[in-house]
């Protein structure tokens, strides 16, 4: 097994990840307003799950190979734009 980042294995990270995504699926945000786009709606319901998804996918491809690294940077690097988004959506004054 891979150790990884703590000197836990990438599986520990990506099981970690992977409830984090699923927390945020089932329990989001209720109080939101109701007057945005469908756009800015569906960036800010899904695009945290999304990110937390992609991170977890990051680690397994670390924890399956080392010669996945680069595809696991790529997908990580996506990752953060998506959660770029989701704060630039999030806290965009209307």
């Amino acid at each position: 097994m891979i150790k990884g980042f703590l000197n836990l294995p990438w599986f520990a990270w990506t099981g970690l990840a992977l409830m984090i995504a699923i927390i945020y699926y089932f329990v989001w945000p209720h109080k939101t307003e109701t007057n945005f786009t469908n756009f800015r709606f569906f960036v800010i319901r899904y695009a945290h799950t999304l990110t937390w998804l992609l991170l977890a996918i990051n680690f397994f491809l670390r924890g399956l190979s080392p010669s996945y690294n680069g595809a696991a940077n790529l997908i990580a690097a996506v990752g953060g734009l998506v959660y770029l988004l989701f704060m630039i959506m999030t806290f965009m004054v209307k």
